[in-house]
């Protein structure tokens, strides 16, 4: 039976995010390979996003089918259940220890949601948007535009003239303008994975399931709205969905009381309203920063305390910063 990859997307917010949020904490992760985020918390929370996969592609296959991955399932019996299927994926990638924690907490979600949110659309699938000019008619726009979800995903390390965009329309790319830099030419992507898309109450909604030690949804709700993954999330889903309602958190606490949450994600239309500048702005401000062939341990660091210590406590390269090569082996 069928396992649903529910790992990160091919050209994610996190990897341009990062940047943004600070070039030295981009060069540790992406450049040096060095693994910052406590692995213990990435492999929780991807056992959980393979349940919640499973739960809402069961559902959908019964409702009549729905997309997992890039695949179209209509028989329910062919994908594994959701704890056979976290079995599984510790089986590949470990975890086990972390098995009955999280066997427990799905078991308290059902318990609580035992029906499906919805006529479902898809789960675990992965959307592209890229930068240039979207033709539709007489119209002509530049901006962050969707790419076709049901085309195949074009080789992201090429040059293309032109692109299918949503609903048929033609998108142009404006290929990245950095001389002599690898991607000279290329387009230039953004891509997000949806843990879950459905329709209810006259609308299509995208769900971001997250599993937490603590839910709060009030800290929660204003740190998640000015992430630029969810600005790029609301601006492609409207695109993908002319009906769309918009983005939904499915908070998921991992520990007693197992509360669950589920608030919406306000809007931030200034910054969508600009968002593709913005993106523009930081991949050419990288590619640059590229071709400087600085030691990786020299790159721009924010060296602000909001920064560098923030609600999570203190950033993963916060040693590294201080003390340079060396440190790592200290983690």
């Amino acid at each position: 039976k069928k396992l649903i990859d529910a790992g990160m997307s091919r050209r994610g917010w996190s990897r341009i995010g990062t940047y943004i949020k600070c070039p030295q904490l981009f060069a540790y992760t992406r450049r040096l390979d060095i693994q910052l985020i406590p692995a213990g918390a990435l492999t929780r929370g991807s056992m959980g996003h393979v349940m919640q996969a499973h739960l809402h592609a069961i559902w959908g296959a019964q409702q009549g089918g729905c997309w997992a991955g890039d695949e179209w399932i209509d028989d329910p019996d062919s994908l594994l259940s959701p704890e056979d299927a976290v079995v599984a994926w510790c089986d590949l990638y470990g975890g086990h220890e972390y098995l009955d924690r999280l066997l427990e907490t799905y078991r308290r979600y059902v318990a609580k949601h035992p029906e499906p949110p919805g006529r479902i659309l898809g789960v675990e699938f992965e959307i592209f948007g890229v930068l240039g000019w979207r033709i539709k008619g007489d119209e002509k726009s530049w901006g962050l535009w969707a790419l076709d979800p049901q085309s195949k995903v074009p080789d992201l390390h090429k040059p293309h003239d032109e692109l299918v965009g949503a609903h048929g329309t033609t998108v142009v790319p404006t290929p990245l303008d950095c001389p002599g830099h690898k991607d000279h030419g290329n387009p230039v992507y953004i891509s997000r994975r949806i843990d879950l898309a459905i329709h209810s109450r006259g609308q299509s909604w995208i769900w971001d399931h997250k599993h937490q030690a603590r839910v709060q949804p009030g800290r929660s709700i204003d740190a998640y709205a000015i992430d630029g993954g969810f600005s790029a999330f609301r601006i492609l889903g409207k695109q993908l969905y002319p009906d769309f309602g918009g983005l939904i958190l499915n908070l998921i606490q991992t520990q007693d009381p197992w509360k669950v949450a589920r608030p919406s994600v306000p809007p931030t239309p200034h910054r969508d309203n600009h968002m593709g500048a913005l993106l523009w702005r930081a991949e050419h401000d990288l590619a640059r920063l590229d071709q400087e062939k600085l030691n990786h341990w020299e790159w721009p660091k924010s060296m602000n305390e909001v920064s560098c210590y923030g609600r999570y406590g203190p950033c993963g390269g916060l040693d590294l910063c201080a003390f340079g090569p060396g440190a790592e082996k200290l983690r």
